[in-house]
């Protein structure tokens, strides 16, 4: 636990937070899953969400403020900017990239190749779904795909200097 203090104090110094307060401010019960959701919606289609700095709370963008306020006259985003963090939809390029990844796992070359030739184009999302349902590879998959989701939410967070807390 020794040495965790002088990696906690390092991250914080790279982050550009000196004050101990701000490191309890900003380490909270975040839903990566939900962050990860956001993350990868698309951009046209999703405003994004806000973070609560406060509670950990993520809040899609189409919410109005008041909705934001939880609480009756708490505040909202207008009245306290400092307490939201915004999460943008930064699109599918990651998910792209991670069907890639994991067709590159695959021993058996015959299997491979047709994951490689069914994430190609145009439609690539659906037919990538059907091969690996077809082909027994779902749990594999999905085991795969939410440890990356997982690790690029909390990436994208510590980046903001959010540390996720269990």
């Amino acid at each position: 636990m020794g040495a965790e203090v002088p990696a906690i104090a390092d991250e914080e110094v790279r982050l550009g937070v000196t004050d101990g307060a701000a490191h309890v401010l900003w380490q909270l019960p975040v839903d990566l899953e939900w962050v990860a959701t956001v993350l990868e919606a698309d951009p046209i289609r999703c405003q994004g969400a806000f973070l609560d700095l406060q509670t950990g709370e993520v809040i899609p963008c189409l919410l109005t403020d008041t909705d934001l306020s939880g609480d009756a006259g708490a505040a909202n985003r207008g009245a306290e900017p400092e307490r939201w963090l915004f999460l943008p939809c930064l699109g599918s390029r990651a998910v792209r990239q991670d069907m890639a990844d994991f067709a590159g796992m695959i021993k058996y070359r015959p299997m491979r190749q047709r994951v490689e030739e069914a994430i190609e184009g145009l439609g690539a999302f659906h037919r990538f779904r059907d091969l690996i349902y077809a082909e027994g590879l779902v749990s594999d998959w999905h085991a795969f795909s939410d440890q990356r989701r997982i690790a690029r939410a909390r990436d994208f967070l510590a980046d903001l200097g959010v540390r996720v807390s269990s």
